[in-house]
């Protein structure tokens, strides 16, 4: 097989990342983390898969999948490789995500899938298992040793080869087969299972003895049932079904207690706010009885006001008058006497105060004063007359005006306005008074309501009482009487019928285990049944067995005495090619190596055959090379797989390089992952041709 190409769609670091390989030698050069192991392991995915690991597994460093998911897409997980089979070309292409996986093989002549049984590669490259694939043409980075399944496969196709002429008849198989087979036939000769039965049989016979006890039981409990269900009826009908009743009501009753306790409360509130309105309405009452009085007085103050005020006007009026009339009085004096005497003065004057003038002149000043006197007299008549009014009206006032202080007096105020106050006062009292009596009439249909209700809820609390008690009065201490006596004759009630309910309790729980042990040896007869049969089966087996364990035993010893002469023949081959192969690369330093059936290898030095393990790790790892390569040819056929490096030169000296490097240009196709670039230089230095890839 060739392998021409690899593309990483996405693989890890890589993403649509191609590389192409030739025949011969391919070197693929980076550096540390570059990427040489992801490449490796994407050639062994692509011919055997990766699986996810499942539980710890899954978070430690040995979970392949998850540690070369892609790191820019991890939904994406896939790639393809191009082969070269026997001049056919096949396209294998995976998709390795859980959620997406596929395997397909294309022919790329034809363009159609091929089919594979299971899925497996080794229907184009006959041989070809994960575990050949790991122990010969891969060989890992300081993994060049091997494991038992390469030394399993390799038995088995030696044995196949030596006994049946053909590679394709798994020898080993049948040797597990009948080994197998010989383990269960000792098995069943085994006298342990027939002790088993015989001691099962044995319990059977014990159980049936137990079920026929078990039987007699049930009958005795299921009796003992009836006649409690016959005590719990007869105490249900000594037991008054309306007492029963009435105790239940008991909650209720307490909260109708709680109920008239409210209202009596109430009620009682109701009759202190009724007394203290009926005293409101008796003193606004009273004091709206004066309200005649009042209005009689306003009326009264008002007119007696009117009248002064008029007699004070008339009073003002014979004030005028007699101002007037002083007035008058004194004009006329003035108008009549002083033009007379003026008039005697001049005549006196005139007459050169003759006796004539001065009598004419007397006379005029008599006249004068005589007109006075009558004027005189006349306005002191009208003085009196005009004083005697203001007298008599001077009366009149102040007996009005001490009217008006016993009006003022009796109201207790000092003024009309404050009387007119007065008024507005006793309008206001009545209203107060209208609102008070509104209430009494409220007040009072609460009183006969609560009243009504308090009533009714008592005669329903003494109703109640009377049937459990002899009360004649609605109290605490009579309400907690009645909670004592309804709760003792629950209690009383109550433990007899869950004394009844507990012995039927355990009289069901009793029948109830009684038919469970009855229903699991219900099944014993059954089973003992078989198990007799079985026992004649085994006896029978027995014999039939023991011939067909000889048959078995002879059969084994056959092919397992071919062992010997099959190693003899085929170890030869691998021997001389592994010696051959050391021979050249360790300058014939080792030139005898012997490796066993179970590929326990020994190397011949001076004359004896030390243990491998004493050498070197350059010199181990070229001898697990050696044998690695020999195996491979033997199983896979010469030059038919590339071989696979993955830094496997590591304790290889530069001499031993050079000579392992000759050896492998034989082969068909090398691979070679490297970090070094000492396997290019040697190569160069050989002259052997190779394909340089350089990862970034």
């Amino acid at each position: 097989m060739l392998i021409n190409k690899l593309y990483l769609d996405y693989f890890g670091q890589f993403y649509d990342f191609e590389i192409d390989l030739y025949p011969g030698f391919n070197l693929i050069y980076g550096e540390n983390e570059a990427g040489k192991s992801t490449i490796h392991t994407f050639i062994k995915g692509m011919l055997f898969g990766i699986e996810r690991a499942r539980g710890r597994a899954s978070a430690s460093k040995e979970d392949t999948y998850t540690r070369y998911l892609p790191w820019n897409y991890p939904g994406a997980y896939r790639g393809y490789m191009d082969i070269e089979i026997e001049d056919k070309r096949y396209r294998i292409h995976r998709s390795f995500h859980s959620s997406d996986k596929s395997f397909t093989v294309t022919d790329l002549e034809t363009g159609r899938v091929v089919k594979l049984t299971n899925d497996h590669i080794s229907d184009i490259i006959p041989g070809l298992t994960e575990s050949t694939y790991k122990n010969t043409i891969s060989i890992e980075q300081l993994k060049a040793s091997t494991d038992t399944q390469l030394a399993s496969a390799l038995r088995n196709y030696m044995a196949n080869l030596s006994i049946s002429k053909s590679n394709e008849i798994n020898v080993t198989k049948a040797l597990n087969a009948l080994t197998a087979r010989k383990r269960i036939l000792e098995a069943s000769l085994d006298s342990a299972e027939l002790i088993e039965i015989k001691t099962a049989i044995q319990e059977g016979e014990e159980k049936e003895r137990e079920l026929e006890t078990l039987t007699i039981q049930l009958k005795k409990l299921s009796a003992e049932h009836e006649i409690l269900m016959k005590e719990k009826q007869s105490l249900m009908a000594r037991m008054n079904s309306e007492e029963i009743k009435q105790m239940e009501h008991l909650p209720a009753i307490l909260e109708k207690y709680r109920n008239f306790i409210a209202l009596t409360k109430q009620y009682s509130q109701i009759k202190d706010k009724l007394i203290e309105l009926r005293t409101r309405k008796e003193q606004l009452e009273k004091k709206q009885g004066s309200r005649a009085s009042l209005l009689e007085d306003i009326k009264a103050s008002h007119e007696i006001n009117t009248k002064l005020q008029e007699q004070n006007h008339n009073l003002q009026e014979l004030e005028q008058q007699m101002e007037h009339v002083d007035g008058k009085m004194k004009r006329r004096l003035i108008f009549v006497f002083l033009p007379l005497g003026i008039l005697a003065i001049l005549v006196i004057i005139i007459t050169n105060r003759k006796p004539f003038g001065i009598l004419t002149g007397i006379l005029f000043l008599f006249g004068a004063f005589l007109y006075s006197m009558i004027v005189n007299q006349k306005m002191k008549r009208n003085r009196n007359y005009i004083a005697s009014k203001e007298k008599e009206l001077t009366i009149k006032q102040s007996n009005l005006q001490e009217k008006l202080w016993l009006i003022y007096d009796r109201n207790q105020v000092s003024s009309h306005q404050e009387l007119l106050q007065k008024q507005e006062e006793s309008i206001q009292l009545s209203y107060a008074l209208q609102n008070v009596k509104e209430q009494l009439s409220t007040l009072l249909q609460q009183e006969n309501e609560t009243e009504d209700h308090r009533d009714s809820v008592y005669e329903e609390i003494m109703k109640y009482m009377q049937y459990f008690l002899s009360e004649d009065e609605l109290t605490d201490q009579a309400m907690q009487r009645l909670q004592n006596e309804v709760y003792q004759r629950r209690q009383w009630q109550l433990q007899g019928q869950e004394e009844i309910d507990r012995k039927l309790d355990v009289n069901k729980i009793n029948i109830e285990k009684v038919k469970w042990e009855i229903s699991k040896l219900e099944e014993n007869e059954e089973e003992l049944l078989k198990w007799k049969a079985r026992l004649m089966e085994l006896e029978q087996m027995q014999k039939e067995n023991a011939l067909e364990l000889e048959a078995v035993k002879l059969a084994l010893n056959t092919i397992q005495g071919l062992s010997v002469s099959i190693h003899d023949s085929f170890g030869n081959q691998i021997n001389r090619a592994i010696s051959d192969t050391m021979k050249k690369v360790t300058n014939e330093k080792y030139s005898d190596i012997k490796v066993d059936e179970k590929l326990d290898i020994k190397v011949g030095f001076q004359g004896s055959y030390l243990p491998f393990d004493k050498l070197s790790a350059g010199t181990i790892d070229q001898i697990y090379l050696s044998l690695r390569l020999a195996v491979s040819d033997l199983l896979l056929g010469k030059n038919r797989m590339p071989l696979i490096f993955d830094d496997s030169f590591a304790y290889y000296d530069e001499s031993r390089v050079r000579a392992s490097l000759q050896q492998l240009s034989k082969r068909q196709q090398v691979i070679l992952f490297t970090c070094h670039k000492r396997e290019q230089r040697l190569l160069e230095e050989l002259q052997l041709p190779y394909h340089y890839v350089e990862l970034q």
